[in-house]
């Protein structure tokens, strides 16, 4: 299976399945606060991030087909939000005020994507 679909399939099940709430996504200025369908929620700290990026699929319309991909210092796994998610209005906002270098560019590029790919929008550089 593919990454692509195992994102996708992961988040639909999280969404579908004992769903407790709508999911979220929140924002402080030191971070953001997420609530998945399923109820588990997580604080992250803009510090812990590490990278950004967007993954696109080739699954849209009829499942989500857009991620949004935070990259945590010492997490392995990536947390992941779904294009559409409430208060994504306030995701760009945020990048540009906490992630200096925040590559929009590629951001445009991803928006126009209905393929299976990655997009780098970010990468903390050591230093």
């Amino acid at each position: 299976m593919s990454l692509f679909k195992k994102i996708s399939d992961g988040w639909q099940r999280a969404v579908n399945g004992n769903v407790a709430r709508e999911p979220d996504v929140k924002f402080t200025d030191g971070g953001m606060h997420i609530t998945q369908g399923n109820g588990r929620e997580l604080d992250i700290a803009f510090s812990t991030v590490e990278q950004i990026d967007i993954i696109t699929t080739d699954q849209g319309p009829w499942q989500e087909d857009v991620w949004w991909c935070f990259y945590l210092t010492g997490e392995e796994k990536p947390v992941y939000l779904p294009q559409g998610i409430k208060g994504e209005d306030q995701i760009l906002l945020m990048l540009e005020k906490h992630f200096a270098g925040m590559d929009f560019q590629t951001f445009i590029m991803a928006m126009g994507s209905a393929e299976n790919a990655v997009f780098n929008l970010w990468r903390r550089v050591e230093g």
